[in-house]
Formats: structure tokens, C-alpha cells, sequence
């Protein structure tokens, strides 16, 4: 009696494994889901173990791929995107914290587009409707002001 080997998946040539993986990390950029580019690897490094290697069935090359690919998503993928992510410059722009000139309209602080509560240490009589004030800095729904001085 003659033994059969039965084949599940034919060998995959090389080259459409090369494909498949340059697909996937071209789809990465597309799609930033940043797995794709994990198994996009994990088809390259089969597809390069392919072409040293023969395999006997296409379904130990699909298990290469996933078993690559998962590595590299338990062992790199939090660490890559940790270096992607966070930057080594911190910028700290508040655009509303910075002082300037503002225009007491309705009772209020107008600066920068949005009215303003005048700050309560502030006595609100000091200023007039129209008047242009000197904004010290904003927080909250206040604005710190005071009389502009004419000198600047």
C-alpha cells in the first residue's frame, strides 16, 4: 500500500508573499490602524525565508506569517507607537492665556473674539463702554484687566 501525503494549500510562490506584504504596508498608511504594517512584515520575512527554504505546504507559510506577524504585535507594536506618538518637544501654547488688547462691551471684556466676565478683584466702574483696556491674562470665564497705559 502506497502512503499519500495530502497537501491542504499548495506552496505560495515567494513573490506573491513579497506582494501580499507590500500591499499591507502601503494599506498602513492608508488606513493608520497600525497592524497592518505587522503582518504586511510578517509576509515579507516568509516570503524571504521562502526563497531560501522550501516549504511543503502553503499552510506552514500562512502559520509563519501569523506567528511572525503576532510577535512582532506583542514585542514591538506598544513600544513603535509609544516613539511615533509622543513627541520629545512638548508645546505648551495656550492661546487664550496670552495677554493683549481688549474693549470693555457690555459690561464685559471683549478680547480675542469672546466676551469676558471681568475679574471680581476688579472694581467694574473703573471703565467705560468702548474703552480699550490692557487683557493681563484670562482663565476660567475672567479676564484679569487693566487700564491701558497710553505710554506703549
Amino acid at each position: 500500500m502506497e502512503t499519500q501525503t495530502i497537501m491542504l494549500l499548495d506552496v505560495i510562490n515567494p513573490y506573491i508573499l513579497l506582494g501580499i506584504g507590500v500591499v499591507l504596508i502601503g494599506l498602513e498608511a492608508v488606513i493608520a490602524s497600525f497592524i497592518l504594517i505587522w503582518f504586511g512584515l510578517g509576509f515579507l520575512i516568509t516570503a524571504f525565508i521562502s526563497l531560501a527554504y522550501d516549504f511543503t505546504d502553503g499552510i506552514w507559510q500562512l502559520a509563519s506569517v501569523s506567528i511572525i506577524s503576532l510577535l512582532f504585535i506583542l514585542v514591538l507594536r506598544k513600544k513603535v507607537l509609544e516613539k511615533f506618538l509622543n513627541s520629545s518637544e512638548k508645546v505648551n501654547d495656550n492661546y487664550l492665556q496670552e495677554g493683549g488688547i481688549g474693549q470693555i462691551k457690555n459690561q464685559k471684556v471683549f478680547f480675542k473674539g469672546t466676551y469676558w466676565e471681568i475679574d471680581s478683584d476688579i472694581d467694574e466702574k473703573e471703565f467705560e463702554e468702548g474703552e480699550k483696556i490692557e487683557v493681563i491674562k484670562t482663565y476660567k470665564n475672567f479676564a484679569k484687566i487693566r487700564k491701558k497705559n497710553n505710554g506703549k
